[in-house]
């Protein structure tokens, strides 16, 4: 949200190899590792962490959570700065700027690897480059490639939904209906096994992302998967059997991306395309992969309900932008569909309303006093 509104133009989102800053969420499970394994590769790099551990990390900026948007642009303001004072550093002597000798200096230039533009620094275009082609392959990965279909087309609209329940998306939430806040469930077949924790928000997998998004697009036989609630002892023996922490993920993360890596830019069977949606409340943005124009669809929907063709129209984005972001906070409960539209009436503050009917009744006033006189 800061990089797409107030901080638009300042900074440029990188790859951490080239990034000149970093910017970490350190809530999850084993981000005592991942804090030591960041430290390790970057010591010198500027940080900013958000966190609700706000003395556990040493050498960074901490913001708690949740996060504040006033907070977050100070707090880049100073990661520029830090970055700033490294490049002015790096330069011997200060008034004379030169290129450091190989091997001296921690580290590169800001016009090397620009992820915090100092001032009026132009970035690189190849830096530029990279981030472009990032974006466009993590769209493509989240939202598919699809074109607008004419909805209008029976066959087109066909292309338009999947059907969850045929796919991994399904069995997870299935399994998850079926167990209670005090215990788990566990799904299994041939291509691993995953463990689900609904009273404490997490999931144990025995596989990777890179294995975990290829069985998301294929559909899965239902006599093939095994599911199977665990009471809370076995829960505590799946536990030590995992080899590390790093088997570990938040459940809403993980049901996220599996329903973007599901639909590809498509919405569940049996979504109405004409019926307004209303966002009930916005998603954990610091945790969650945000597809193109996330943001201004959220914005749009907590405002005004609004149905899927109109938000194309209205934000004037493609279709799978808008659809692939309705499936994930779908799958998450996040948003409810109103069955008829909301007049703009019912949604405007009171004292609006006291104030247009009485404007109304003045302006009648006025009429019936000119009729009588004539």
């Amino acid at each position: 949200m800061a990089f797409a509104g107030p901080g638009k133009g300042s900074y440029i989102l990188v790859d951490e190899v080239t990034a000149e800053a970093g910017i970490l969420d350190l809530d999850g499970p084993g981000w005592e590792k991942l804090w030591k394994d960041y430290k390790s590769r970057f010591p010198r790099r500027p940080t900013l962490i958000i966190s609700i551990r706000t003395h556990a990390f040493a050498d960074a900026w901490v913001i708690p959570k949740p996060v504040k948007l006033d907070a977050l642009l100070a707090t880049l303001e100073k990661l520029r700065a830090s970055c700033r004072h490294r490049g002015e550093a790096s330069m011997s002597p200060p008034q004379q700027p030169a290129n450091p000798p190989p091997g001296v200096g921690g580290s590169k230039s800001l016009q090397e690897s620009p992820s915090v533009m100092p001032g009026n620094a132009v970035p690189q275009r190849f830096t530029l480059d990279a981030a472009e082609a990032m974006e466009k392959r993590t769209a493509h990965e989240y939202c598919g490639d699809a074109p607008d279909r004419d909805v209008t087309d029976p066959l087109q609209l066909e292309k338009v939904y999947y059907d969850p329940g045929r796919y991994l998306q399904g069995h997870l939430h299935r399994a998850l209906a079926k167990t209670q806040a005090t215990s788990g469930v566990c799904i299994k077949s041939g291509w691993g096994e995953i463990t689900l924790l609904p009273g404490s928000s997490q999931a144990m997998l025995k596989l990777s992302d890179k294995q975990l998004r290829p069985l998301c697009v294929v559909p899965l036989v239902e006599a093939d998967v095994e599911i199977n609630i665990l009471n809370p002892q076995e829960v505590e023996r799946q536990r030590a059997q995992l080899p590390s922490l790093t088997s570990w993920q938040l459940l809403q993360p993980l049901l996220w991306k599996v329903a973007l890596w599901t639909s590809r830019g498509r919405i569940p069977r049996g979504v109405p395309l004409d019926c307004p949606v209303y966002l009930k409340h916005w998603p954990n943005v610091t945790r969650l992969l945000l597809t193109p124009h996330a943001m201004r669809i959220a914005a749009l929907w907590t405002t005004q309900p609004h149905s899927l063709l109109d938000t194309v129209a209205i934000l004037q984005i493609p279709q799978r932008y808008v659809f692939a972001f309705f499936s994930a906070v779908y799958s998450l409960g996040l948003v409810e569909l109103k069955q008829t539209p909301t007049p703009i009436r019912e949604r405007m503050p009171s004292n609006l309303k006291s104030r247009q009917k009485s404007i109304l009744g003045r302006i009648l006033s006025r009429l019936r006093r000119v009729s009588q006189s004539l």
